[in-house]
């Protein structure tokens, strides 16, 4: 018989505060693209060709994937890995974010590779990703001169997505905790972000780790450099 001890109550109880915090997150998300939906039909084109409307229309969808894949942490194994064009899934996780990168202007820089071809689950990448570019950019708006660089590298065994930032960087002593769920430097930080990518690309057959200084593929002038990978198109 399984002892059933305070650690694993614990456990019980976060999972089961998860699955109905994401439960309850659900009704207002539904109400808020109704509305949108009403504004959308009143207004016409009036409303839904303003860049704003498309940004808000954005994340909401975002927030819609979000939770079915935060879900699908709570069901192992994930399922459904195949073959697909990463180059594609990156430049969707940036479009989310197309607003504050404008205002990096040159500040920030796109390096793709359209040929690169992973095995795995898009929707993994897409969410891991999205994470990381999220943290990069605010470390780029917190210091406001920092620089920003998404790549997308075809290895040998693996297609990396790699994201570069010029913020303050991460302390020695808080390397090794960086993917706990709920550890964070920031101030208003949920420590969400990393643990989210790196439980995602865990359980979909990818990896997530921050990029050490004496990889010859990091960035020269990065202070900060996660990779984001996934196995190449199974030939």
């Amino acid at each position: 018989m399984q002892r059933i001890t305070p650690t694993i109550l614990r456990a019980q109880d976060d999972a089961l505060l998860e699955a109905e915090l994401l439960h309850e997150m659900r009704h207002p998300l539904l109400g808020i693209k109704a509305g949108l939906e009403l504004l959308s039909r009143s207004l016409g084109t009036q409303l839904t060709g303003l860049d704003d409307f498309r940004l808000v229309t954005s994340q909401v969808s975002r927030l819609e994937e979000l939770l079915r894949t935060w879900q699908d942490l709570f069901a192992s194994p994930l399922s459904g890995a195949e073959p697909f064009s990463v180059e594609p899934i990156v430049s969707r996780a940036l479009d989310l974010f197309a607003h504050r990168l404008r205002r990096l202007g040159d500040r920030f820089s796109y390096a793709p590779h359209a040929e690169a071809k992973g095995h795995g689950i898009a929707q993994a990448l897409f969410h891991a990703t999205s994470n990381v570019i999220a943290n990069a950019i605010d470390e780029a708006e917190r210091t406001q001169e920092g620089r920003v660089l998404v790549r997308v590298l075809d290895a040998a065994q693996r297609v990396e997505v790699r994201v570069s930032d010029e913020g303050a960087g991460i302390a020695a002593a808080d390397r090794s905790r960086i993917f706990e769920p709920r550890f964070t430097t920031k101030q208003r930080g949920s420590g969400l972000g990393l643990y989210i990518a790196h439980s995602l690309m865990e359980r979909s057959g990818g990896e997530v780790w921050l990029v050490g200084e004496d990889d010859p593929s990091r960035t020269a002038w990065a202070r900060t450099e996660f990779a984001i990978c996934v196995p190449k198109e199974r030939t």
